[in-house]
């Protein structure tokens, strides 16, 4: 599962955005994927699968077949970048 960076400082500009995080002092602009990623894991812990869902939603006819290796590459992104952490799954037991 994957969560956002706590304290991220996110700031919306049009489909991108511009965040900030704190702890390693780097800006980033997102493009519009990376950004809704990052919204989605902020909401709360979301998986690969659930990504590939979404991206099966707004990508290009063409594109939809390959939903879940978008969702794999700009979640290898945004880890990469810091503005994601992975969560165990077992850290969400009993909730």
């Amino acid at each position: 599962m994957y969560v956002a960076t706590p304290d991220l400082r996110v700031v919306p500009l049009d489909d991108e955005a511009v965040v900030f995080n704190p702890f390693s002092w780097e800006t980033h602009v997102l493009n519009p994927a990376a950004a809704l990623v990052l919204d989605i894991a902020a909401e709360g812990p979301c998986s690969a699968a659930d990504i590939a869902e979404v991206f099966a939603e707004v990508l290009d006819d063409d594109e939809r077949p390959r939903a879940a290796e978008h969702a794999h590459s700009v979640l290898a992104q945004l880890l990469g970048l810091r503005l994601l952490t992975e969560r165990p799954l077992d850290a969400d037991a009993g909730r």
